[in-house]
Protein backbone atom coordinates (compact mmCIF):
# COMPACT_ATOMS: atom_id res chain seq x y z
CA UNK A 1 0.00 0.00 0.00
CA UNK A 2 2.64 2.90 0.90
CA UNK A 3 4.58 1.56 -2.42
CA UNK A 4 1.81 1.94 -4.66
CA UNK A 5 1.38 5.79 -2.57
CA UNK A 6 4.99 6.61 -3.30
CA UNK A 7 4.55 5.70 -6.97
CA UNK A 8 1.50 7.81 -6.94
CA UNK A 9 3.17 10.73 -5.84
CA UNK A 10 6.59 10.75 -7.95
CA UNK A 11 4.17 10.41 -11.13
CA UNK A 12 2.58 13.39 -9.81
CA UNK A 13 5.83 15.16 -9.09
CA UNK A 14 7.50 14.17 -12.83
CA UNK A 15 4.15 15.38 -14.73
CA UNK A 16 4.10 19.37 -12.72
CA UNK A 17 8.18 19.46 -13.70
CA UNK A 18 7.38 18.17 -17.46
CA UNK A 19 4.64 21.24 -17.18
CA UNK A 20 6.43 23.64 -15.69
CA UNK A 21 9.27 23.19 -18.12
CA UNK A 22 6.65 23.41 -21.00
CA UNK A 23 5.88 27.13 -19.41
CA UNK A 24 9.19 28.37 -19.49
CA UNK A 25 9.70 27.29 -22.88
CA UNK A 26 6.40 28.83 -24.01
CA UNK A 27 7.08 31.79 -22.36
CA UNK A 28 10.33 32.39 -23.91
CA UNK A 29 9.61 31.91 -26.89
CA UNK A 30 6.73 34.73 -26.52
CA UNK A 31 9.15 36.99 -24.84
CA UNK A 32 11.38 36.63 -27.77
CA UNK A 33 8.97 36.87 -30.78
CA UNK A 34 7.49 40.58 -29.32
CA UNK A 35 10.57 41.65 -28.86
CA UNK A 36 11.70 40.65 -32.32
CA UNK A 37 8.35 42.59 -33.42
CA UNK A 38 9.02 45.43 -31.83
CA UNK A 39 12.75 45.93 -33.17
CA UNK A 40 11.45 44.89 -36.80
CA UNK A 41 8.36 47.29 -36.35
CA UNK A 42 11.16 50.39 -35.79
CA UNK A 43 13.19 49.02 -38.50
CA UNK A 44 10.14 49.27 -40.94
CA UNK A 45 8.92 52.50 -39.75
CA UNK A 46 12.18 54.05 -41.25
CA UNK A 47 14.31 54.38 -37.61
CA UNK A 48 16.44 52.32 -39.11
CA UNK A 49 18.03 50.21 -42.35
CA UNK A 50 20.01 47.55 -40.14
CA UNK A 51 19.46 43.71 -39.91
CA UNK A 52 17.65 43.27 -36.32
CA UNK A 53 20.81 41.81 -34.79
CA UNK A 54 22.66 45.16 -35.88
CA UNK A 55 20.25 47.10 -34.14
CA UNK A 56 20.58 45.56 -30.76
CA UNK A 57 24.19 46.38 -30.81
CA UNK A 58 24.60 49.56 -33.36
CA UNK A 59 26.71 52.21 -31.43
CA UNK A 60 28.61 55.11 -32.58
CA UNK A 61 32.11 55.85 -32.87
CA UNK A 62 33.60 58.83 -31.34
CA UNK A 63 36.20 61.33 -31.91
CA UNK A 64 37.82 63.86 -29.65
CA UNK A 65 37.85 67.56 -30.13
CA UNK A 66 40.34 69.78 -28.34
CA UNK A 67 39.85 73.37 -27.79
CA UNK A 68 42.09 75.84 -26.69
CA UNK A 69 42.15 79.27 -25.70
CA UNK A 70 42.47 81.84 -28.56
CA UNK A 71 40.79 79.12 -30.88
CA UNK A 72 38.37 79.75 -33.48
CA UNK A 73 34.67 78.74 -35.07
CA UNK A 74 37.19 77.76 -38.34
CA UNK A 75 39.02 75.29 -36.56
CA UNK A 76 35.95 73.54 -35.27
CA UNK A 77 34.26 73.03 -38.17
CA UNK A 78 37.17 72.37 -40.22
CA UNK A 79 38.04 69.58 -37.02
CA UNK A 80 34.28 68.06 -37.86
CA UNK A 81 34.23 67.97 -41.77
CA UNK A 82 37.67 66.25 -42.15
CA UNK A 83 36.51 63.60 -39.45
CA UNK A 84 33.21 63.38 -41.11
CA UNK A 85 31.26 64.51 -38.20
CA UNK A 86 28.79 66.32 -40.51
CA UNK A 87 30.11 68.88 -43.36
CA UNK A 88 30.77 72.59 -43.18
CA UNK A 89 27.69 73.03 -45.42
CA UNK A 90 25.29 71.45 -43.38
CA UNK A 91 26.46 73.08 -39.73
CA UNK A 92 26.46 76.87 -41.87
CA UNK A 93 23.34 76.49 -43.10
CA UNK A 94 21.42 75.42 -39.52
CA UNK A 95 23.39 78.22 -37.75
CA UNK A 96 22.38 80.91 -40.52
CA UNK A 97 18.64 79.40 -40.55
CA UNK A 98 18.79 79.77 -36.72
CA UNK A 99 20.74 82.96 -37.14
CA UNK A 100 22.82 82.43 -34.10
CA UNK A 101 26.89 81.40 -34.04
CA UNK A 102 28.64 79.55 -31.59
CA UNK A 103 31.89 81.59 -32.12
CA UNK A 104 33.47 82.05 -28.58
CA UNK A 105 30.87 79.95 -26.19
CA UNK A 106 32.78 76.92 -26.50
CA UNK A 107 35.15 76.89 -24.09
CA UNK A 108 38.25 75.42 -23.72
CA UNK A 109 37.95 71.36 -23.04
CA UNK A 110 37.99 68.14 -24.71
CA UNK A 111 34.74 67.19 -26.01
CA UNK A 112 33.27 63.51 -27.55
CA UNK A 113 31.54 64.07 -30.44
CA UNK A 114 29.69 61.14 -31.84
CA UNK A 115 30.22 60.56 -35.63
CA UNK A 116 27.90 61.52 -38.00
CA UNK A 117 25.97 64.08 -35.80
CA UNK A 118 23.33 66.45 -36.68
CA UNK A 119 24.20 70.27 -36.27
CA UNK A 120 21.91 70.06 -33.54
CA UNK A 121 23.91 67.19 -31.83
CA UNK A 122 26.99 68.77 -32.17
CA UNK A 123 25.78 72.34 -31.11
CA UNK A 124 24.53 71.07 -27.63
CA UNK A 125 27.98 69.00 -27.03
CA UNK A 126 29.71 71.97 -27.63
CA UNK A 127 27.76 74.91 -26.12
CA UNK A 128 27.05 72.41 -22.56
CA UNK A 129 29.93 74.10 -20.20
CA UNK A 130 28.72 77.77 -21.39
CA UNK A 131 25.10 77.42 -20.69
CA UNK A 132 26.66 75.85 -17.26
CA UNK A 133 28.93 78.70 -17.06
CA UNK A 134 25.87 81.10 -17.55
CA UNK A 135 23.87 79.69 -14.69
CA UNK A 136 26.63 78.73 -12.30
CA UNK A 137 29.29 81.86 -12.60
CA UNK A 138 27.86 84.51 -14.63
CA UNK A 139 24.94 84.74 -12.39
CA UNK A 140 26.89 85.74 -9.60
CA UNK A 141 27.73 89.14 -10.72
CA UNK A 142 23.80 90.77 -10.10
CA UNK A 143 25.59 94.34 -10.92
CA UNK A 144 26.91 93.65 -14.27
CA UNK A 145 25.35 95.95 -16.74
CA UNK A 146 26.51 92.98 -19.86
CA UNK A 147 24.71 90.27 -21.22
CA UNK A 148 26.61 86.76 -20.81
CA UNK A 149 27.36 87.36 -24.70
CA UNK A 150 28.44 90.33 -24.43
CA UNK A 151 30.90 89.30 -21.76
CA UNK A 152 32.67 86.57 -23.57
CA UNK A 153 33.01 88.96 -26.63
CA UNK A 154 34.60 91.15 -24.29
CA UNK A 155 36.74 88.25 -22.68
CA UNK A 156 37.23 87.12 -26.48
CA UNK A 157 39.38 90.46 -27.08
CA UNK A 158 41.15 90.72 -24.10
CA UNK A 159 41.96 86.61 -25.23
CA UNK A 160 43.73 88.09 -28.76
CA UNK A 161 45.15 91.53 -27.66
CA UNK A 162 46.53 90.27 -23.88
CA UNK A 163 49.54 88.25 -23.88
CA UNK A 164 50.96 88.41 -20.31
CA UNK A 165 48.62 87.58 -17.61
CA UNK A 166 49.02 90.48 -15.31
CA UNK A 167 47.56 92.99 -18.10
CA UNK A 168 44.01 91.63 -19.09
CA UNK A 169 42.22 93.34 -16.47
CA UNK A 170 44.11 96.52 -17.42
CA UNK A 171 42.75 96.08 -20.75
CA UNK A 172 39.57 95.40 -19.69
CA UNK A 173 39.61 98.32 -18.00
CA UNK A 174 40.45 100.13 -21.37
CA UNK A 175 37.41 98.54 -23.63
CA UNK A 176 35.43 99.26 -20.49
CA UNK A 177 36.18 103.00 -20.63
CA UNK A 178 36.13 103.42 -24.10
CA UNK A 179 32.62 101.90 -24.76
CA UNK A 180 30.99 104.04 -21.51
CA UNK A 181 32.37 106.91 -23.12
CA UNK A 182 30.86 106.33 -26.78
CA UNK A 183 34.55 105.77 -28.53
CA UNK A 184 35.26 103.22 -30.94
CA UNK A 185 37.41 100.16 -29.61
CA UNK A 186 39.89 100.13 -32.38
CA UNK A 187 41.64 96.85 -31.23
CA UNK A 188 43.47 95.56 -33.81
CA UNK A 189 42.53 91.96 -32.64
CA UNK A 190 39.08 92.76 -34.54
CA UNK A 191 40.54 93.41 -37.51
CA UNK A 192 42.35 90.99 -37.84
CA UNK A 193 39.25 88.83 -37.52
CA UNK A 194 37.85 90.56 -40.01
CA UNK A 195 40.88 89.85 -42.04
CA UNK A 196 40.16 86.38 -41.68
CA UNK A 197 44.30 86.26 -40.96
CA UNK A 198 46.90 86.98 -38.94
CA UNK A 199 49.53 89.64 -39.72
CA UNK A 200 52.04 91.13 -37.55
CA UNK A 201 51.12 94.79 -38.33
CA UNK A 202 48.30 95.99 -39.87
CA UNK A 203 48.41 98.33 -43.34
CA UNK A 204 46.27 101.75 -43.33
CA UNK A 205 43.94 99.78 -45.70
CA UNK A 206 43.83 96.59 -43.58
CA UNK A 207 42.23 99.37 -40.56
CA UNK A 208 39.28 100.18 -44.09
CA UNK A 209 37.92 96.79 -44.23
CA UNK A 210 34.54 96.72 -44.58
CA UNK A 211 33.23 94.44 -41.81
CA UNK A 212 31.18 95.02 -38.81
CA UNK A 213 33.96 93.28 -36.61
CA UNK A 214 36.00 96.19 -37.74
CA UNK A 215 35.66 98.28 -34.36
CA UNK A 216 37.56 101.29 -36.46
CA UNK A 217 34.66 101.93 -38.17
CA UNK A 218 32.02 100.68 -35.74
CA UNK A 219 31.25 101.87 -32.86
CA UNK A 220 30.27 99.00 -29.99
CA UNK A 221 31.39 95.29 -29.44
CA UNK A 222 31.59 93.29 -32.58
CA UNK A 223 28.43 91.49 -33.13
CA UNK A 224 30.07 87.85 -32.23
CA UNK A 225 33.03 87.18 -30.01
CA UNK A 226 36.53 86.46 -31.87
CA UNK A 227 37.83 83.58 -30.18
CA UNK A 228 37.31 81.26 -27.53
CA UNK A 229 38.48 83.27 -24.45
CA UNK A 230 40.69 81.41 -21.75
CA UNK A 231 39.11 81.39 -17.92
CA UNK A 232 41.17 84.70 -16.99
CA UNK A 233 40.06 86.35 -19.83
CA UNK A 234 36.71 85.45 -18.64
CA UNK A 235 37.58 86.95 -15.16
CA UNK A 236 38.77 89.91 -16.49
CA UNK A 237 36.02 90.77 -18.32
CA UNK A 238 33.76 90.46 -15.31
CA UNK A 239 36.20 92.48 -13.43
CA UNK A 240 37.64 95.03 -14.66
CA UNK A 241 40.67 97.27 -13.36
CA UNK A 242 38.94 100.62 -12.37
CA UNK A 243 41.44 103.57 -13.90
CA UNK A 244 41.85 106.29 -16.72
CA UNK A 245 43.06 104.39 -19.18
CA UNK A 246 42.01 104.92 -23.07
CA UNK A 247 44.60 103.72 -24.71
CA UNK A 248 47.53 101.11 -25.05
CA UNK A 249 50.43 100.32 -27.86
CA UNK A 250 52.86 97.22 -27.45
CA UNK A 251 56.38 99.22 -25.79
CA UNK A 252 58.02 97.33 -28.48
CA UNK A 253 58.09 95.13 -31.67
CA UNK A 254 57.53 91.95 -31.15
CA UNK A 255 57.35 92.32 -27.14
CA UNK A 256 54.47 90.96 -24.99
CA UNK A 257 53.98 94.02 -22.63
CA UNK A 258 51.93 97.30 -23.69
CA UNK A 259 52.34 101.01 -22.65
CA UNK A 260 49.02 102.88 -21.22
CA UNK A 261 48.11 106.28 -21.50
CA UNK A 262 44.74 108.53 -20.25
CA UNK A 263 45.45 111.44 -23.26
CA UNK A 264 45.62 110.50 -27.04
CA UNK A 265 49.22 113.04 -27.18
CA UNK A 266 50.68 110.46 -24.37
CA UNK A 267 49.55 107.98 -26.55
CA UNK A 268 51.10 109.35 -29.54
CA UNK A 269 54.20 109.66 -27.71
CA UNK A 270 54.14 105.54 -26.53
CA UNK A 271 53.42 104.65 -30.55
CA UNK A 272 56.56 106.72 -31.54
CA UNK A 273 58.38 104.42 -28.88
CA UNK A 274 56.82 101.28 -30.46
CA UNK A 275 58.11 102.40 -34.11
CA UNK A 276 61.26 103.29 -32.63
CA UNK A 277 61.34 99.59 -32.45
CA UNK A 278 60.70 98.71 -35.26
CA UNK A 279 64.19 97.72 -37.71
CA UNK A 280 64.12 99.44 -40.73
Amino acid sequence: MNTTKNTAIDYCIWILLILSILVSIFASVLVYDSYEFLVKSRVNEGLSDKPVNEVKLAKREEVELVINRGDSYKKIINFLEKNNVLTSEEMNSYLEKKQMSIEGIVFEGSYSIPKPSSPEEVISILTYPYKEWVETEYTKYEEIDKSPIEIITIASMIEKEAAEDRERAVIAGVIYNRLNNNMKLQIDATVLYALGEHKARLSNEDLKVNSPYNTYIFYGLPPTPICTPGQKSIEAALNPDTHSYFYYVLTRYGGTSHSFSESYEEHLKNVEVYFSTIKK
